[in-house]
């Protein structure tokens, strides 16, 4: 049995090794950017990639030394943001932004499924979670955040995220 499958557009994850490795996995990362048209595949993939390349500098601990190149590669310089933990619009403060991103943690959840409409893309990952109201259980949480896309690049974001108490440092 392969450790994942793509059903209707949706990666189901059989290994739970695959939420590690995810981001390093060509076949998957293909597998989930999939499309019926060379430029949907086209869209999709930069959006995998994007979220691999988040997940890498979180993974390994290396945002302060990536995050720019990183941004620049993705977000145009006028990015528009509408998550209520970020500090404003612009690529310059999403950049100090992630700067405060906690790393030590792991692997950020895997791309499971990119939706496109025109220019908007909704990206949702998966994350197995322990279960509040059964202890000892695992529930699949979903995270949805949609971006809109243009020309390669990413130029709006709406985030699910609720506005936190307490802000990440430096916001």
């Amino acid at each position: 049995m392969n450790d994942f499958s793509i059903i209707d557009g949706v990666a189901q994850i059989h290994d739970p090794a695959l939420y590690e490795t995810w981001l390093d996995r060509e076949d998957y990362k293909a597998a989930v950017a999939a499309a019926d048209t060379p430029e949907r595949t086209a869209v999709k993939r930069l959006l995998v990639d994007f979220e691999a390349d988040l997940a890498r500098m979180v993974r390994d601990e290396t945002v302060q030394e990536n995050v720019a190149d990183v941004m620049n590669r993705y977000i145009v310089e006028d990015y528009v943001q509408h998550d209520p933990n970020a500090p404003g619009h612009g690529r310059d403060n999403i950049i100090e932004h992630f700067r405060n991103v906690p790393t030590g943690n792991g692997t950020p959840p895997p791309v499971v499924s990119v939706v496109l409409d025109g220019e908007l893309a909704c990206v949702m990952m998966q994350a197995p979670t322990p279960d509040p109201a059964n202890p000892g259980e695992i529930y699949d949480w979903y995270i949805v955040t949609v971006f809109r896309v243009r020309e390669g690049k990413l130029v709006e974001h709406w985030s699910a995220f609720r506005k936190m108490a307490a802000p990440l440092p430096g916001n």
